[in-house]
């Protein structure tokens, strides 16, 4: 939703070809950069501290609070804010804590889900979001009317994700690990251990003359 009223909003208010193609490269230099440090910096330590629930809740809460300052006040500057705050939150967070909700799933529903949810939910979300703002527009609603419609979705947006977030702690708690960002480390500390017993018995069993014979005896 926010995609397409930043568009209809530039193409409005941005004159020419020339000055939307650099007014769109700014902001993506400006998220890729901001992007970049959180994702150094902050993701891992943040979903380790708060958990995936809050972590995943932080692009609705961006997209709400965005919405309805765009409602309010629907200017350039808004739309340049909301636009880059969005998806930084969205590359630097809420993507990592999506992929980690697939952690408690066996690989056979990991595989189903990621595939569903990456091919035929976003596009029929893209289409329906692309719709919604055409009937939207039609209606006669402007920028700031549609961000205030959209408002309460993205507030809906935020209790799934914080319920999304408790589910996947059940999930862990059922497979014995922690939560949050730990949950890698965790497996990590579980293979790491095996590896290593394995390769001492093996320099043992080469250390000893004939070992390794009576080893596949066994």
């Amino acid at each position: 939703a926010d995609h397409e009223v930043s568009l209809h909003y530039l193409a409005a208010t941005i004159d020419g070809r020339a000055a939307q193609t650099a007014y769109f490269a700014n902001v993506d230099i400006w998220v890729n950069g901001l992007t970049l440090v959180l994702q150094l910096l902050l993701t891992g330590r943040l979903m380790a501290r708060i958990g995936v629930g809050l972590t995943l809740a932080a692009l609705p809460l961006v997209s709400v609070i965005g919405f309805v300052g765009l409602g309010l006040y629907p200017v350039l500057a808004a739309v340049v804010v909301f636009t880059v705050a969005r998806r930084v939150t969205n590359f630097a967070l809420s993507r990592p804590a999506r992929e980690a909700l697939y952690v408690p799933l066996s690989r056979a529903e990991k595989y189903k889900a990621k595939n569903l949810i990456d091919t035929v939910v976003y596009r029929v979300g893209d289409q329906v979001g692309a719709w919604t703002n055409t009937a939207l527009l039609w209606l006669g609603l402007g920028i700031g009317g549609i961000a205030l419609a959209a408002a309460p979705l993205a507030a809906l947006w935020f209790v799934l994700s914080l319920w999304l977030g408790r589910r996947y702690v059940a999930g862990q708690a059922q497979r014995g690990a922690p939560h949050g960002g730990q949950a890698i480390e965790h497996q990590e500390r579980q293979v790491d251990p095996a590896h290593g017993r394995e390769h001492r018995h093996d320099r043992a069993l080469r250390a000893r003359p004939g070992a390794r014979g009576r080893r596949w005896q066994q």
